[in-house]
């Protein structure tokens, strides 16, 4: 038999061991009937990468186009001289919120985190312009030319479907043209009435304990317009959208404030999508600076039961004049649900999309469970079990407090019936930040049996609470007695946090909080069968 007790982090529990936080940021963790609530980001963590320049000597502009923004651009003879990728694609590879770090879900979703598909539902029924807006960062405007730091895109899905935040669409719910028949200004109206973000079937199913610490980012420039979002959680024949979580109004004022990121973007229109003579976008206007800011929002935020046990298949954003729900979220031609008069206005069509919101992103943060087998009891010869093994922040943390000893895998000796095996899982929180109500749940591996005596009679856990530097060892009863370790018979029902019940029993242990780089442990005992 050898032994496998394996790595485990909060940013991806596997078998074995479970983690559950209050909430993925700290406090009370909310009841399944009720949602949790979207995170503001804090800080954006990106790169710069060279972009490929695309020029276009003597583009014409848009009609309407906005003199203000580049002087004569309404003279029919108008030109620039245009350059895409004439700099850097701003590349996004993480977010914090709270003080925790997110990461793409790769996992999840390979290869980077994104969803498949992005698919901009339009009613060409309505009588709107049916067009393509982005805006793109620019770094020189001139009476002669303009130059835009991005890469050019073949249109806006594939701009949106990227992890690339200097470019996105401005007002992208807005129905009303805002500039009058045969005059000039700044104009953003289509015919766009919902964006479903789809990951195809069999979509990504989230444990329950989990899914605060996994969810979306949604981005935008300025971080100052409202808009609504829902979860996909079936999708019909077609792949499309075929039902909805709970339709939830977001504010503006639940943006968060990073300011890593700044935007001074020229606004491009493609007018004509029949018309495929490059570029396809021409210049349309100019928007001062604005930072990129996001919104995180966990799949508990999203959804309760008894969807939160199903799969999910992407989400949906909406204008904040959309009012319906449930099944009337489908149909994005029901006008009395999606009206065509949305403004561009912030709290009502105007949220400038910024490409780069992630498909799905989790939790990496600080905080961390390590598992390791630390002793056998039988064998004559042994592994040496005061290595601290791997590699790593947390590593680091747990050996400059004299923790993390054990072996990763033992395959020699064999263990035997009768053979003692004690497990100790190490927790670290190399964060600069404290999580709160960590409760930690470990199944009992298959082929052996718990040993309820294993630090004494009726004692068969033994601990260091979180601290820094490590405080001495406690021992646990077995017993649901009220001390903080209880071990769960093989048979009986399991706390959510463990996740499938393997039927072996486990040790559950409620730690509380763990505050920055302190340390910890849970130990326990099994016998081979």
């Amino acid at each position: 038999m050898t032994l496998l007790p394996w790595v485990v982090r909060s940013a991806g529990l596997m078998a074995g061991v479970a983690l559950a936080l209050a909430t993925v940021l700290g406090g009370a963790a909310p009841a399944f009937a009720q949602l949790a609530p979207p995170v503001g980001v804090d800080q954006l963590i990106f790169t710069e990468q060279l972009a490929t320049p695309s020029p276009f000597p003597d583009t014409p502009y848009t009609t309407p186009c906005d003199p203000n923004s580049f002087n004569g651009c309404d003279d029919p003879q108008a030109v620039t001289d245009l350059t895409f990728g004439a700099e850097n694609n701003v590349v996004l590879n993480a977010v914090i919120a709270a003080g925790t770090r997110f990461e793409p879900a790769t996992d999840l979703l390979p290869p980077v985190g994104l969803a498949q598909q992005i698919v901009f539902r339009r009613n060409v029924d309505a009588d709107l312009p049916n067009r393509q807006l982005l805006f793109f960062e620019q770094t020189t405007v001139t009476p002669d030319a303009l130059t835009l730091a991005p890469g050019q895109v073949a249109g806006i899905e594939e701009a949106m479907l990227s992890n690339i935040i200097n470019r996105g669409i401005d007002n992208v719910f807005n129905n009303v043209p805002e500039v009058a028949p045969e005059q000039n200004g700044q104009e953003t109206a289509n015919n766009i009435e919902r964006i479903d973000y789809i990951i195809t079937a069999p979509g990504i199913l989230v444990p329950v304990a989990d899914q605060g610490n996994v969810g979306f980012l949604i981005l935008e420039r300025g971080g100052n317009d409202a808009f609504k979002i829902a979860a996909i959680t079936a999708l019909d024949g077609n792949g499309a959208p075929a039902a909805y979580g709970p339709l939830i109004n977001i504010s503006t004022a639940n943006w968060g404030a990073s300011n890593d990121v700044q935007v001074a973007s020229a606004v491009m229109r493609w007018d004509d999508l029949n018309d495929s003579t490059p570029p396809l976008f021409r210049p349309s206007h100019v928007v001062g600076a604005q930072p990129v800011r996001g919104i995180f929002f966990p799949i508990n935020s999203l959804v309760t039961a008894p969807d939160n046990a199903n799969p999910i298949f992407g989400y949906s954003l909406f204008a904040v004049d959309v009012n319906g729900s449930g099944a009337q979220l489908v149909n994005f031609f029901d006008t009395t649900v999606f009206p065509t008069n949305t403004t561009g206005a912030n709290a009502v069509g105007g949220l400038d999309l910024i490409a780069g919101g992630f498909g799905l992103i989790r939790r990496t943060g600080g905080f961390s469970l390590v598992k390791r087998v630390t002793d056998l009891l039988g064998p004559a010869t042994l592994p040496d079990f005061s290595q601290v093994l791997g590699a790593g922040r947390d590593i680091d943390l747990l050996r400059n407090n004299n923790l993390g000893q054990g072996q990763i895998t033992i395959a020699d000796p064999p263990v035997q019936t009768g053979n003692g095996i004690e497990y100790t899982i190490y927790l670290t929180n190399t964060d600069t930040i404290g999580v709160t109500g960590v409760v930690v749940c470990d199944q009992i591996p298959a082929g052996t049996t718990f040993n309820p005596d294993g630090y004494g009679p009726g004692l068969g856990i033994e601990a260091i609470a979180s601290s820094s530097p490590p405080g001495p060892a406690v021992t646990y009863t077995s017993a649901d007695d009220g001390d903080p370790g209880t071990f769960f018979p093989p048979g009986a029902a399991l706390p959510a946090v463990c996740g499938a019940n393997q039927n072996n029993g486990a040790v559950v242990v409620t730690v509380g909080p763990v505050n920055a780089n302190q340390v910890g442990l849970i130990r326990f005992q099994t016998t081979v069968n």
